[in-house]
């Protein structure tokens, strides 16, 4: 099943230098940052992919992004639809 995920992350007690380094593997693990929410990526999941599947994935490149960085902490929130993430914002 194709699944989309959105993600926050947060790095509590964390420096701009590690917080740039954990971005870095996220990107390069093929996560793309939401636009005008700090703390929000997606990832695009395609067929072949269930939802345990996808949540393990996402964790294991949340703990690898982690140790890579050498972030003391980092707390996350994973949603999983099959549907586009719509974003936005009011002025």
């Amino acid at each position: 099943m194709n699944f989309r995920a959105l993600i926050t992350l947060d790095l509590p007690n964390t420096f701009s230098e590690k917080k740039n380094l954990f971005y870095e593997e996220l990107h390069a693990m093929q996560w793309y940052k939401i636009k005008n929410i700090s703390t929000a990526w997606g990832v695009n999941f395609n067929e072949g992919f269930d939802r345990l599947s996808a949540v393990s994935t996402l964790k294991y490149d949340i703990k690898k992004a982690k140790y890579l960085s050498g972030i003391p902490k980092v707390s996350y929130a994973i949603q999983l639809a099959n549907y586009h993430i719509e974003t936005g914002f009011f002025d």
